[in-house]
């Protein structure tokens, strides 16, 4: 019996594999001893069938290595080109989109699709990385390509108590009293706070994002203390319209334990999370982690230009969301259109 044979509900079934380049050559050196196509077939434990096809294959005499790169010419043509190696440019586009805009590919096929510039599926792109990683050269050995530059899930999460919590300066309204329309994000207004690490003791960026629209502000402090926080949040509050400011959901880190002043100025409403319960800003958590892609852990802050925060602030903003239906936090922010792509 065949080793390529199977028992399935009580019939033989024969399944199959292309022929090697060492079956070639015994074929090969069998058939010049004069044996039988059953008896090839029986050395090599294959189907009588499949080396009648292989030696109708070549006319005059079977030779292995005509055979064989025969079978590797017809692989190469099996497989019908990419669809984004018939449009370089707009292969360029999503190289650019991926890499320097940090979108994803399911992003980009999103927009492609609302701006009526052309219906490819997302698995086109994530294909052509794959086979092609969209025609761009890796830079060397091993290097996986713009497949590393894919947005990776998970969010970083700190041990429990490893952070301190004291009391905050403020009335300290908890988030479980926040009312139903903030929490269904109804209205415009509502923004959560955080800070993003370069290093310890160095500067810090500022992140602000508004919880319906997803809109997010973002601005360097000089300290991670209370007096540099809140002048960086009044600055980038500041940077909007006043009637999109009602209240701040921050961390509950000691950072943030002086927001009175904001408070005041804003005439706005702190409400406070439960220690360990990021969840509870989950918008701003979301974000931090998109931040990381510009401004990766253990740099410098200092080192970064205000123009760099800037792009980010502003990359941030132009992104479609699929939560917003693949539009952008700022067309949502400011109701306009944007034409992205």
């Amino acid at each position: 019996m065949f080793n390529n044979q199977e028992k399935h509900k009580g019939v033989l079934v024969m399944s199959y594999h292309h022929l090697t380049l060492d079956e070639r050559e015994s074929i090969l050196v069998l058939r010049s001893h004069h044996l039988t196509i059953r008896n090839i077939a029986l050395r090599l434990k294959r189907s009588p069938s499949t080396i009648s096809r292989e030696l109708r294959r070549l006319s005059g005499e079977y030779k292995a290595c005509i055979a064989q790169g025969n079978y590797q010419t017809a692989r190469t043509h099996l497989h019908k080109p990419s669809i984004l190696s018939k449009a370089p440019a707009f292969r360029t586009k999503i190289a650019n989109l991926i890499l320097d805009h940090h979108w994803s590919p399911e992003q980009i096929v999103a927009r492609l699709k609302s701006e009526h510039i052309t219906n490819i599926s997302f698995n086109t792109i994530y294909h052509d990385i794959e086979k092609y990683n969209l025609d761009l050269p890796f830079t060397s050995r091993g290097d996986t390509g713009i497949r590393r530059y894919l947005r990776r899930k998970g969010h970083r999460q700190y041990p429990k108590g490893s952070r301190k919590h004291a009391t905050p300066n403020v009335p300290y309204i908890p988030t479980s009293e926040r009312p139903a329309f903030i929490n269904n994000r109804s209205r415009i207004g509502d923004w959560e706070l955080d800070t993003v690490l370069g290093k310890v003791n160095e500067e810090v960026l500022v992140t602000l994002v508004e919880r319906k629209t997803r809109y997010s502000l973002i601005g360097k402090a000089p300290h991670k203390n209370a007096v540099s926080i809140n002048n960086t949040v009044l600055s980038l509050l500041r940077s909007v319209p006043k009637a999109f400011v009602h209240s701040i959901t921050p961390d509950h880190g000691v950072e943030f334990l002086h927001l009175e002043e904001v408070a005041a100025e804003l005439a706005i409403t702190v409400y406070w999370p439960k220690p360990y319960s990021p969840q509870e800003r989950g918008t701003n958590e979301n974000t931090n982690g998109l931040i990381r892609d510009y401004f990766p852990r253990n740099q410098l802050i200092r080192m970064r230009s205000n123009e760099e925060v800037h792009q980010c602030q502003l990359d941030l903003n132009r992104r479609p969301r699929r939560i917003l239906g693949y539009r952008s936090p700022y067309e949502v922010f400011f109701d306009k259109v944007l034409h992205l792509v």
